[in-house]
């Protein structure tokens, strides 16, 4: 019994922790229950933040560029891709990793899981990605794969494979 509650106790810490610091503002809103045939989905994205003197980002500074995205969605022999500005990237204080003792899977994952229409701000971007597979209002993130940052002729490019499923 004692056992029990320990591993409960536990659990429930672990859990609150988990949701705390990044979720807080800077992640898309929850899909729910998604259903049906999964999209995948390869994003690329600059996080880059503004430098100083020495090279060294400032966080939560910016770069005018930052949040450019392209993003490329495809099942089966049907694609369709889209390069925007996305304000939601352009929001993030860190570049690739957010602070708070995340890996960049991490980190990835908390802020790219739930609903795109946060990410994507413009309804006609998203259609144009979205609309043949389902109700692109309705898509969601569901999972990150191949996480990867890379520094290219100096921004921070964030890119990663998606799984995209929509909601009922």
């Amino acid at each position: 019994m004692r056992r029990a509650a320990v591993i409960l106790t536990l659990v429930a810490a672990v859990s609150m922790l988990g949701a705390s610091d990044v979720r807080g503002g800077t992640a898309l809103l929850p899909a729910g229950k998604t259903t049906g045939g999964a999209v995948t989905a390869t994003i690329v994205t600059d996080v880059t933040n503004l430098k100083d003197t020495q090279g060294n980002p400032i966080p939560g500074s910016p770069d005018p560029n930052k949040g450019l995205t392209s993003v490329r969605v495809q099942k089966a022999g049907t694609t369709a891709a889209v390069i925007f500005y996305s304000s939601y990237v352009h929001s993030f204080r860190d570049e690739c990793i957010p602070s708070g003792g995340f890996s960049l899977q991490t980190g990835t994952a908390n802020r790219f899981t739930g609903l795109m229409d946060g990410f994507v701000d413009t309804p006609a971007v998203l259609n144009a990605l979205l609309q043949q597979f389902g109700t692109p209002s309705k898509a969601a993130i569901i999972n990150q794969d191949y996480v990867a940052c890379t520094s290219v002729a100096g921004r921070q490019i964030l890119s990663f494979t998606a799984t995209i499923q929509f909601q009922p």
